[in-house]
């Protein structure tokens, strides 16, 4: 299985350590980067099955980032912050969280649980539909 991934950090050296991950691993494909989450709101009528995003970048709107956690796509939070730090944000849709600055194998063990998790739910979607 092969997951389209998409990248949204504003800080250009995170973007570009997650941008080489992503191109070491034959099961990803990086679709776009995006610098913030406006530019990406031209974007989000396209399927996405993980999306890299830091929650603390400049000019994000609360009501736009959240609206990201209630789409179809698995939400991996690469931040520099605890989730205690990142307080009034509704969290709870959010899959994984990388704590910067990442490191190469902490990154696949994100990804290799996120596989899990999408082949687990494709699994039981499959079987519901029987």
């Amino acid at each position: 299985m092969i997951l389209t991934c998409i990248i949204i950090e504003d800080e250009p050296l995170a973007q570009e350590l997650l941008q080489d991950y992503i191109y070491k691993r034959d099961d990803l494909i990086l679709l776009e980067k995006f610098n913030n989450v406006n530019d990406f709101n031209n974007f989000k009528d396209k399927e996405v099955d993980l999306m890299f995003m830091d929650i603390k970048i400049r000019g994000n709107v609360k009501k736009d980032v959240e609206e990201l956690f209630t789409s179809n796509s698995s939400i991996v939070l690469v931040t520099a912050y605890t989730i205690d730090q990142l307080g009034d944000y509704n969290l709870t849709l959010v899959d994984n969280v990388l704590y910067k600055p990442v490191s190469y194998e902490k990154f696949n063990r994100c990804v290799d649980k996120v596989f899990y998790e999408i082949t687990n739910k494709r699994i039981n979607h499959a079987e519901n539909k029987n």
